[in-house]
């Protein structure tokens, strides 16, 4: 009897801790198996959401904005992280149009990506920051797509199916399925030939075009 009425008291003024397996997420919806670390910003949790087993690194900014008071702008902002997606420590993903990150895509830390951007017009005693957002386009990575350390992706670009995107790459436009992709700005620098499995250099045209790109 004092033994129950103990472990009641105790119960009150200290709550068992959540189960080791229990997921946090921050007030995100998330699908089983979901892990997100501290985030270091995050705003319009309800434009957000995450699959199943997907790891959010700690530390990240993650911001769906449906409106911008400098500017008096309103938005339908969309980021929609799939399935067993691994996104690194320090990352930055902000929307006011969509990102659409697709299952089994990993990528190391420091990642960005934005649907959006301030106006570059100038604008007579209006700092950048407050400048009206624009956007080009939604960003969409496709499954199965690593990206290495360091890497912006910009608005409007999507990227295939079993890409590679090399480290302190800067992706300024769209790429297909199978490419490796290097440089700033970035270029197809391989392409995945299914038939020879392996790596090869892309079509001579393409191979131009890129010199060219390199010689600019």
């Amino acid at each position: 009897m004092i033994k129950s009425i103990l472990r009641k008291v105790k119960n009150k003024l200290m709550p068992p801790a959540p189960a080791e397996h229990e997921p946090l997420n921050f007030g995100i919806e998330t699908g089983i198996g979901t892990n997100i670390g501290k985030p270091r910003r995050l705003e319009g949790k309800e434009y957000i959401k995450v699959g199943n087993n997907t790891h959010i690194g700690p530390n990240i900014w993650l911001s769906a904005y449906d409106n911008y008071p400098y500017s008096n702008q309103k938005f339908n902002p969309q980021i929609s992280i799939g399935n067993d997606v691994f996104i690194g420590a320090y990352s930055s993903i902000t929307s006011i149009n969509k990102v659409i990150i697709e299952d089994n895509v990993e990528t190391a830390d420091f990642l960005y990506i934005s649907d959006h951007t301030h106006s570059i017009t100038p604008e007579m005693g209006v700092p950048v920051r407050k400048r009206r957002l624009t956007s080009r386009g939604y960003v969409k990575i496709g499954a199965y797509t690593g990206i290495g350390i360091n890497v912006c992706i910009l608005p409007g670009v999507t990227i295939g199916k079993y890409c590679i995107i090399g480290a302190q790459s800067v992706v300024t436009r769209s790429f297909p399925d199978y490419c490796m992709i290097m440089g700033n700005p970035a270029i197809c620098v391989k392409r995945y030939d299914m038939e020879l499995k392996k790596w090869v250099d892309p079509p001579p045209e393409k191979k131009r075009a890129r010199q060219t790109e390199e010689s600019n």
